[in-house]
């Protein structure tokens, strides 16, 4: 890594961390049912952009490197997970935001989308997201939709909604469609 990349990659992180210290905007869903472990949401649609994995493209078209130059402010949560079993992050754009309204990226790593509504089911844990705790997150949803009686589909989707640097208080979630019958 270059020095130039490396500094882009220190401020982009610092400034991510200042953001997400600040009052954000998440993501709204309604809680259809509480469960012991879990929770069954309903999420409305909202506009996305999408990478294959890539912080900095998003980071960067939310910095104005988009279509119309707009800054756009960060949100909640982080979305990460799999499609077609490539991984893909997601940044939700702020409710203001709508198909007509949201600028087009310029890079052709981001993808502008709004999001299918649906019902997911949702499970909470703390600490640092790493493997073994998205998979036992994961495990418990299987367990909770099997007791409810609830067909689940796809991969595990990961929320993340706090900043690398947060240490105390990280909130973290893991998420699976759910058929709604």
């Amino acid at each position: 890594m270059n020095s130039r990349t490396a500094l882009f990659v220190l401020l982009s992180l610092f400034y991510f961390s200042n953001i997400m210290a600040q009052k954000y905007e998440t993501q709204p869903y309604e809680l259809i049912q509480n469960f012991e472990e879990a929770e069954l949401r309903f999420y409305p649609p909202v506009m996305k952009i999408q990478s294959n994995g890539d912080f900095g493209s998003l980071f960067r078209y939310i910095s104005g490197g988009n279509e119309t130059g707009t800054k756009i402010a960060m949100t909640t949560p982080v979305q990460m997970g799999n499609t077609s079993g490539e991984p893909v992050m997601q940044f939700v754009l702020p409710a203001a935001y709508n198909k007509n309204n949201t600028p087009k990226a310029i890079s052709p790593n981001v993808k502008v989308l709004e999001s299918e509504t649906g019902y997911y089911l949702a499970t909470q844990y703390g600490g640092y997201s790493m493997n073994w705790r998205e998979k036992k997150a994961a495990k418990k949803l299987k367990e909770v939709a099997a007791s409810q009686g609830l067909e689940i589909s796809g991969e595990p989707i990961l929320l993340v909604y706090n900043s690398p640097f947060d240490v105390f208080n990280r909130k973290n979630e893991v998420l699976y469609k759910v058929i709604k019958n």
